[in-house]
């Protein structure tokens, strides 16, 4: 496998939301758009990432988590229980 044939993370997490909705055309009915609108194949085919526009209802819609679908824009949250992300008493 070359490095051409890898797919980006962010296209990875959109197949998975359109596998969650059951297919393009349904993703892009449960994110308000027409079922015949081609948006969710230009994520896929051109932009291999969600469109910010519509990253948040995608997220709503599927399951799949912003910050995996568009890390550029919603950065991963820190867990809880890290230390890093404690705040100290006073």
């Amino acid at each position: 496998m070359t490095a051409i044939d890898l797919k980006p993370p962010t296209l990875i997490a959109l197949e998975k939301a359109i596998k969650r909705a059951g297919g393009q055309a349904e993703l892009s009915v449960k994110i308000g758009l027409e079922r015949t609108s081609s948006n969710v194949g230009v994520m896929v085919s051109r932009d291999k990432k969600a469109s910010a526009k519509y990253v948040a209802k995608i997220s709503l819609a599927t399951g799949v988590p912003c910050h995996e679908l568009r890390p550029d824009i919603f950065p991963t949250p820190e867990p809880a229980n890290d230390p890093s992300n404690q705040q100290e008493l006073a």
